[in-house]
């Protein structure tokens, strides 16, 4: 290094103002040889000082420059001064570490530390990428989801069992995705985004993989359950240019697929999006049609699947609104709940099954009837639950072994020990019990081991996928061997052909209900079954008569 600064400022001292020249001795030839070898040196001198000191410099400074921008990835070359090298390897050093820290930093921003999935800012970003550049409808679709029943396994089994089976549902969702963009907008909320030509079928298509992908049991912390999932679907129209109405308009499906028994999905229609001030009027009425006897019970009848025979009716609740016709439990359930009304409600539903079933006992003298009732959340965490019952029982003249109490898994599993004691109360007091919606919640054999139940109902969901996917069928058949073997009854739901009546009888399930035999009927039309003692297979002409 001093002899490079040597040959700088030897350059300098020989190269004089203006043209003079200063000669340090001997004649004129070997001052102008001396002069000409003098500038050589100075030359090299000068062209070394750039290469090893003036370039690396600026290079450095480029780096810094850059770094400033939040540009990381450019790397200083080699310096062939020693000190400078270190300085450029150190530097580089440091830019590779703020690169890492840097992208780790924008990883984390933009996707779910559980799930590893983009987070909620990523997806609404590229939806609203995607909006923007579609000016066409049905070109962007949304998938709005949440696993059913969460929260209650959450309190039972502790939020690690939980974070688990988050994760696998994570991998289940994005195998069924199949490249599509699949996002974690918080707690057990997933959606999936998807662009292109008929964005509305391909959503669809979607929704029915993730349905065929959560059939299969999931293995969390050695124990395997059955999990489901809610789906509300909205597609963009040309109205539609925020990330935020398609979301609302996903949320909107996704609460009525939860309204309609969860483990389903709804595509957003315009008639879903009830306006607030709709909904406070559905409210208001509500109040007021147990009084006005606008509410009506229909019933379904529960057939032997070995002999065709009349073994039951399942009670189902409809609202005759003034102004806006039939409706389904779908569009009224929720407010009940929210309002409390929904107590109030179940104790009408309650003591009208109990004397439609009495009337029809009439009509079969020596062959009972049971009549199932659904009871909610709500209901069943009133503390004078069997005492309720009791009394309706006693006005009634009902046989305790005619009714049957259906509840969900969801709502046994919310406190375990609570709902242990009030079931066997009830199975004191003589009423029968049926677990309704099985394979649809938490399906844990520890659980169904201890609680007093009589009846094991098999989820339309399962029973409706007969003959169309090569799960289904075992699945059936491994909930109807065990039910049995634990000393239960087996009833499946939503039975629709001749097929799925087949092989439920190969299963060996004993009962069973649905359309194939007969959908809702009225008091009128039960009673008119009931007092024929016809087998399903000859009811046609019965209902045909209206």
């Amino acid at each position: 290094m001093r002899a490079l600064w040597a040959g700088l400022f030897g350059f300098a001292a020989l190269a004089g103002p203006g043209t003079g020249i200063v000669l340090f001795g001997g004649g004129a030839l070997e001052a102008a040889a001396e002069l000409g070898a003098a500038a050589g040196a100075g030359a090299g001198a000068a062209l070394l000082a750039d290469r090893a000191v003036r370039r690396p410099l600026a290079s450095v400074r480029g780096l810094l420059r850059g770094a400033r921008r939040g540009e990381f990835e450019a790397r200083a070359p080699g310096a062939v001064v020693r000190e400078l090298d270190e300085l450029e390897a150190d530097l580089n050093r440091s830019l590779s570490a703020l690169q890492v820290s840097t992208e780790t930093l924008i990883y984390r921003a933009f996707h779910d530390p559980l799930t590893e999935l983009p987070n909620r800012a990523m997806f609404l970003a590229a939806c609203a990428r995607a909006l923007a550049g579609e000016r066409r409808p049905d070109r962007v679709a949304v998938l709005f989801m949440d696993v059913d029943r969460f929260k209650y396994l959450n309190d039972t089994l502790g939020h690690g069992v939980g974070d688990q089976l988050l994760s696998v549902f994570a991998q289940r969702l994005v195998g069924a995705a199949e490249g599509q963009m699949v996002a974690r907008l918080g707690g057990d909320e997933f959606t999936v985004l998807i662009c292109g030509e008929q964005a509305g079928s391909l959503a669809v298509q979607t929704a029915q993989r993730v349905m065929q992908a959560l059939r299969r049991p999931f293995s969390v912390a050695g124990q395997e359950m059955f999990v489901s999932a809610s789906i509300g679907i909205a597609v963009n129209g040309p109205e539609d240019r925020s990330t935020t109405e398609l979301l609302r308009k996903a949320d909107v499906a996704l609460y009525r697929a939860k309204a309609e028994g969860r483990a389903r999905y709804v595509v957003f229609a315009p008639e879903l999006d009830a306006d607030p001030a709709e909904r406070f009027d559905l409210d208001n009425a509500l109040r007021r049609a147990v009084e006005r006897r606008e509410l009506q019970l229909l019933y379904q009848p529960v057939v032997d699947l070995e002999t065709g025979a009349l073994v039951g009716m399942e009670a189902l609740l409809r609202w005759n609104h003034p102004h806006r016709g039939v409706l389904s439990p779908a569009t009224f359930i929720s407010i009940a709940e929210e309002t409390g009304e929904i107590v109030r409600i179940g104790q009408w539903v309650l003591e009208e099954a109990c004397r439609e079933a009495a009337r029809a006992q009439g009509l079969r003298p020596g062959s009972r009837l049971t009549v199932s009732v659904n009871v909610s959340a709500a209901e069943f965490r009133q503390p004078d639950l069997t005492g309720r019952i009791r009394r309706v029982l006693e006005a009634t003249g009902v046989d305790p072994g005619t009714l049957q109490l259906e509840l969900t898994e969801s709502v046994l599993m919310h406190d375990v020990a609570a709902a242990l004691e009030v079931l066997q109360e009830l199975r004191r007091l003589g009423v029968r019990l049926a677990l309704d919606d099985f394979g649809t919640g938490y399906s844990s054999l520890s659980y169904l081991q201890r609680l007093p139940i009589d009846t094991l109902k098999v989820d339309q969901a399962f029973v409706g996928r007969l003959g169309v996917d090569a799960s289904s069928g075992p699945l059936v058949r491994a909930i109807v061997e065990m039910g049995t073997a634990l000393g239960m009854e087996v009833v499946a739901e939503g039975i629709e052909t001749e097929w799925q009546l087949g092989y439920l009888r190969e299963v060996g399930c004993a009962r069973g209900q649905g359309h194939y035999f007969a959908g809702p009927l009225t008091a009128e039309q039960f009673r008119r079954l009931a007092a024929s003692r016809r087998p399903a297979m000859a009811w046609g002409p019965l209902l045909a008569a209206g």
